[in-house]
C-alpha cells in the first residue's frame, strides 16, 4: 500500500477529516448531476486533461495514461467483428471515448447519450471543432432510453451503468435496441457478491467509495446484469479486470493522501466544492476495496471489483 497502513488507519483519517457518518448520510440521495458539475475540473486537472473520466487499464502492472484508451480499443474490436455501422455510448460524459473512436471509424455513425446538458453541449462543440460528421450527442438517461434513438450494432457504457436504477429494465431496453448479432459492452465497478458479510471495515470502505463517487445506492453485482441479459436472450461473457485498474488506484491514492496529511491541502479543502473534495475519500479507499484491507498481513478479501460484461444478441 502506498500509505503503508491497514484499512483501519485509513478509515481513521477519513473520519477525522470528513466524518464517516456525515459522508454516509448521502446514501440513497441522487447527487449525480451536482457531483459531475463539481468534479469535472478536478478530473481534468488530476485525472486526465483530455477529459477521460474512467479508470485506466494497465494489466502490465504500472500506471500508463495509454490505459485510458483500453476500453475504446476493445470497442474497436467489437465494431470490426460485428461490421458495425451504428454505435451508441451510454453516459458519454465529456466525450472521451466517442470522440476518440469516431475519426478512426468514419463509416460508423456514433451516438453519445448523457444525462447532463453541459456534457452534451461540450461534446457537440468538440466534435464540430474536430470536423467530425459522424457523431451525434443528445441528452437522455439510460434508465429511460429515448424511443426514437434507433437500433445499434454496438452499445457500450464505461463506468455509467453503476448509476442505473433498475438493471433489469435497462438491460431489456438495451437488448431491444440491438440489431441481430449486436453486442452490449459494459465496463464498471461491481460489488463483491458477499460484501454484506465482509468485515465491518471493508463494508465501510466500500460504502465510502460508492457514496463519494455518487453511486449512492451502491454498485450492482455482476449477477444483477447477467440475469436480465440472459433473460433477454443474450449470450453473456464476463472478464475480471480488477488487477488492471490497481496501478491507477494506487496513483490516485498517492494524490489523495495529500488532502489528509498535508496542511496546505487540508486548508484548501475549506474552499473547494464539497463533492469535488470528497473524491479524495474514493481515492484513498480505492486500492483497499479492490485488493483487501491489509494484503501484507494476508487480508486480501475485496469489497468491489472492476469488470467487463459483453452480451451478444443472436443473429
Amino acid at each position: 500500500m502506498p500509505l503503508n497502513m491497514p484499512l483501519s488507519g485509513a478509515l481513521q483519517l477519513v473520519d477525522r477529516a470528513f466524518g464517516i457518518d456525515r459522508i454516509l448520510a448521502s446514501e440513497g440521495r441522487d447527487i449525480i448531476a451536482p457531483y459531475y458539475r463539481q468534479s469535472v475540473p478536478g478530473y481534468r486537472r488530476i485525472h486526465s486533461e483530455a477529459g477521460c473520466m474512467h479508470f485506466a487499464l494497465n494489466p502490465e502492472g504500472s500506471f500508463d495514461k495509454a490505459g485510458y484508451y483500453a476500453q475504446a480499443r476493445e470497442i474497436t474490436r467489437h465494431i470490426g467483428e460485428t461490421g458495425a455501422t451504428r454505435v451508441l455510448e451510454l453516459g458519454c460524459g465529456l466525450g472521451f471515448n466517442t470522440l476518440h473512436l469516431a475519426p478512426q471509424h468514419p463509416q460508423v455513425a456514433f451516438t453519445g447519450l448523457d444525462l447532463l446538458d453541459t456534457h452534451v453541449a461540450g461534446c457537440t462543440r468538440a466534435a464540430a471543432q474536430a470536423g467530425l460528421t459522424n457523431t451525434t450527442f443528445r441528452q437522455g438517461s439510460h434508465d429511460d432510453l429515448p424511443a426514437d434513438i434507433g437500433t445499434f450494432d454496438v452499445i457500450f457504457a464505461v463506468e455509467t451503468l453503476c448509476y442505473a436504477q433498475d438493471p433489469g429494465r435497462t438491460a431489456a431496453q438495451m437488448a431491444a435496441l440491438l440489431k441481430p448479432g449486436g453486442r452490449v459492452v459494459i465496463y464498471d465497478g461491481f460489488r463483491h457478491p458477499d460484501l454484506n458479510s465482509a468485515p465491518a471495515d471493508m463494508m465501510t470502505a466500500a460504502r465510502l467509495f460508492e457514496v463519494t463517487t455518487a453511486v449512492t445506492n451502491g454498485f450492482w453485482t455482476l449477477q444483477d446484469w447477467r440475469i436480465p441479459f440472459e433473460a433477454a436472450g443474450l449470450a453473456v461473457t464476463e472478464r475480471d479486470l480488477s488487477q488492471a485498474v490497481l496501478p491507477g488506484t494506487h496513483r490516485l491514492q498517492k494524490i489523495a493522501t495529500r488532502v489528509f496529511t498535508n496542511w496546505k491541502y487540508r486548508l484548501l479543502r475549506r474552499f473547494m466544492p464539497p463533492l469535488l473534495v470528497r473524491n479524495s475519500v474514493a481515492g484513498l479507499m480505492g486500492p483497499y476495496v479492490i485488493q483487501g484491507a491489509d494484503p501484507a498481513a494476508g487480508e486480501t478479501r475485496p469489497g468491489l471489483s472492476y469488470a467487463m460484461i459483453s452480451a451478444q444478441k443472436p443473429d
